[in-house]
């Protein structure tokens, strides 16, 4: 068990720089978010941002769960994963993050589905917006 234990913190490790280096390069496009319109391009590129921001989360999401818990229900697994990041489970593990945070990532969650599932001239720029601003 130690020895998969520390393939999940390098897991994690690993993934949090990927994160880093995400958000970093997100900083190039953060003076797009103060203007009323953009074009289409530039609407998908932030979503992409943000869709990769939510599955860098979601990765690491998964790997705990794997570790820990293991039982997901494959029909609601990407709102059900995030729910149990909530949750401490006695014995096992803390709780990964808080309420506040929850409902930051559900709206990234619930953007990288429509992001997944639309055109990019469909996406709502003041949606994107504020995700994104988030």
């Amino acid at each position: 068990m130690p020895a998969n234990l520390e393939l999940l913190k390098a897991d994690i490790r690993h993934e949090l720089t990927q994160l880093k280096q995400l958000v970093k390069e997100f900083q190039s496009v953060t003076e797009k978010l103060k203007h009323e319109e953009v074009p289409t391009y530039d609407r998908g590129a932030i979503g992409y941002y943000l869709h990769n921001f939510y599955n860098g989360c979601e990765s690491i999401f998964q790997s705990v769960a794997s570790f820990f818990e293991n039982d997901i229900e494959a029909e609601s697994w990407h709102r059900d994963l995030l729910r149990r990041t909530t949750l401490e489970i006695n014995g096992y593990r803390p709780q990964l993050i808080d309420d506040q945070l929850y409902q930051l990532l559900d709206d990234f969650r619930g953007f990288r589905h429509k992001f997944r599932h639309s055109y990019g001239f469909e996406l709502d720029w003041d949606k994107l917006r504020l995700v994104a601003k988030n």
